[in-house]
């Protein structure tokens, strides 16, 4: 198996990727009572995104490493699209959900991809969150 981007680069872009859903939290002053479901979805996803990365940056399994950068960069596109699907408008203090997530690393995308499908022999969707085998 061939890996094309050095692990240490995958975990710098998760780490960055932590960073960024850090300073999400600490930026909050204020939920609109309106906004409290996108808001509440949006913390709930970062929870499935992000349960694994912590073991991930500490451990030195590349095929690991791998499989938690494809899984972080799969559940971030699928949280975008589901914020614009299901709640279009909703905003944190006068920023928009999609402008909030802007600062998301996913540098490797198109390489971690391609591995998952050398990997697998699956093809993952650019467009949406399907695989075509």
């Amino acid at each position: 198996m061939t890996y094309p981007v050095d692990q240490r680069l995958l975990k710098k872009e998760l780490s960055a990727a932590l960073s960024a859903h850090t300073q999400l939290l600490r930026n909050v002053e204020h939920i609109e009572p309106e906004q409290m479901d996108a808001f509440t979805f949006m913390m709930r996803s970062f929870g499935f995104i992000f349960e694994r990365v912590p073991g991930i940056l500490l451990d030195d399994d590349t095929e690991e490493t791998y499989f938690g950068i494809f899984q972080y960069y799969n559940l971030l596109a699928e949280l975008k699209h589901n914020l614009m699907m299901s709640f279009p408008y909703a905003h944190l203090q006068n920023v928009n959900f999609s402008d909030i997530l802007a600062p998301f690393p996913t540098q490797y995308v198109t390489e971690v991809n391609q591995w998952w499908e050398e990997k697998t022999g699956l093809v993952v969707g650019s467009t949406k969150q399907t695989m075509t085998m």
